[in-house]
This record gives structure tokens, C-alpha cells and sequence, in this order.
């Protein structure tokens, strides 16, 4: 079965989800189509790249996943083919296959007979990404899309930082229940208590609970969980954290504790 998953920041309100579909469809016949996700904010590729890494893991080997959040739409910039161990990948050269690099083949996409005559050069998810997804579908060879490059664009790199008594990291993402998924890994918390401090609008926010799952967490207080992608999350028990805090994506993250 030919599978493609398909992440873009077109939402639901217009046609653009459904033309990439069609083209695929058209171009590699019975391909099976899954959603990541449409709702990504517009040209948000750092939510885009974060949505990418997070389920691409889950889908079969040989799994082509499309990701057409392209602020760059009709410039210069490169469209990418990338073979990683999370699948193969074809997307816009903006830093959004970020997660994937380490270790792939990574081509630019330079053969324009497979691109369709669109009327501009606002759609290219539609006439470029669209038959360059189908093409990889159909079983045709990655190397003939185009050579190697060495410079893909990546994102800016912060990672999260372990010293003695003391980790630093920042939200990657706020999820639509309100909690706060930070890159910090959990296995990196202490065995004994801790202190987590985040700046937001109103000033710094603080917890020092830790809970296994949502319900362990008493109404009302905060507290740090390990999430489903390994690392310190920060939630409330049935209500919006990131509201209640004035938190947003890319806030610092502090945990300390005594090392005495």
C-alpha cells in the first residue's frame, strides 16, 4: 500500500487541501492519505517541523510525508527530498525537515518536467510538492529528483542545556489542551524534588509538583508529567495551562534543584 501523510498550514476553509489531495491521487492511484495536521499557523514552520518529528515515527517504513508550510512560495528557495530513517520526506528548504537531517540523503528536487503549468506561482504545494510526492509513490527513484546538497537550511539550534542543580530548556509547543511540551528530556529530572520556573506576560510561574498523569495532579495546581515524547511537560488537571499562565511557545524553562 502506497501511504502518504500530508502537514500544511492551508486549514479547512478553502480548497487547497483538497487540490494537493486530487493531484496525488491522480498522479500515484491508490495511494492512502492521512492527515497530519492543517491547522498549523500560517508559515509557522517551527510548529510545522515540531508536528513532523512528532508523528512520523509512528507510520510504516517507506511512508512518504508531504509538508507544504512554505512562507517562501514562488521564490528561490529549494524544494527538498530527503531519505531518513523516519520515512522519506518531501517538503519546502526552510528548516521544517530540521529533525530529519542528521543522517539522510537529502536532495534538491530539480526535475521541472514533473512540475505542473499552474497559472502562478502562488501553489506550489498543488503543482510542484503534489507530483514530486506522487512520483516517490509510484516507486520511482529518489536519486533521480535531483543531486545531493550539503547546505539544507536548518533551524535556529537551542538546545536544552544540564548543569549541576540546574536545567534550562524553553516550550517547543503548546498543544490544543493547554500544556506546555518542553524539549527537555524527562529522564534528565532528579530522583527528588525540583523546582520548575517559566516567565510569562504576568511575571515567572512556578511549580514544584511532579505527577505520573493528569489525574494524579491535584485541581487547580500545576505540575511537571513526562509527555508521549519523553520529555518534561507542564499541565493542569483538566484546564488550559498555557492560558492560565499567559505562557506561549518558546518561553524559558528553568528546573532546579539541591544538589546537596
Amino acid at each position: 500500500m502506497n501511504l502518504l501523510t500530508l502537514l500544511t498550514d492551508f486549514g479547512a476553509a478553502d480548497y487547497y487541501v483538497a487540490a494537493v489531495k486530487g493531484t496525488v491521487l491522480r498522479l500515484a492511484p491508490g495511494t492512502a492519505l492521512v492527515d497530519v495536521s492543517h491547522e498549523v499557523p500560517p508559515g509557522d514552520v517551527e510548529t510545522a517541523s515540531f508536528l513532523l518529528r512528532a508523528a512520523a515515527p509512528s507510520f510504516p517504513e517507506g511512508t512518504v510525508h508531504l509538508a507544504v508550510v512554505d512562507p517562501g512560495v514562488g521564490s528561490g528557495r529549494r524544494i527538498l527530498a530527503v531519505r531518513a530513517d523516519s520515512g522519506i520526506f518531501v517538503a519546502p528548504d526552510n528548516g521544517l525537515l530540521d529533525p530529519f537531517l542528521d543522517g539522510a540523503e537529502v536532495r534538491s528536487v530539480e526535475r521541472e518536467d514533473l512540475f505542473l503549468q499552474g497559472p502562478g506561482q502562488t501553489f506550489h504545494g498543488r503543482d510542484r510538492f503534489a507530483p514530486t510526492a506522487a512520483w516517490l509513490l509510484r516507486g520511482e527513484g529518489l536519486a533521480r529528483l535531483g543531486p545531493v546538497i550539503p547546505d539544507p537550511v536548518r533551524l535556529p539550534a537551542s538546545p536544552p542545556l544540564r548543569v549541576p542543580g540546574r536545567i534550562s530548556g524553553r516550550v517547543i509547543h503548546v498543544d490544543r489542551y493547554g500544556n506546555l511540551v518542553t524539549d527537555i528530556p524527562a529522564g534528565w529530572l532528579p530522583p527528588g524534588p525540583c523546582r520548575a520556573t517559566l516567565g510569562g506576560e504576568t511575571g515567572g510561574k512556578a511549580t514544584s509538583r511532579r505527577a505520573g498523569h493528569y489525574a494524579e495532579i491535584p485541581p487547580g495546581e500545576a505540575a511537571m508529567i513526562p509527555g508521549s515524547l519523553g520529555t518534561v511537560e507542564l499541565s493542569l488537571n483538566g484546564e488550559d495551562l498555557a492560558r492560565a499562565w499567559k505562557i506561549a511557545r518558546g518561553a524559558a524553562v528553568e528546573i532546579t534543584w539541591n544538589e546537596s
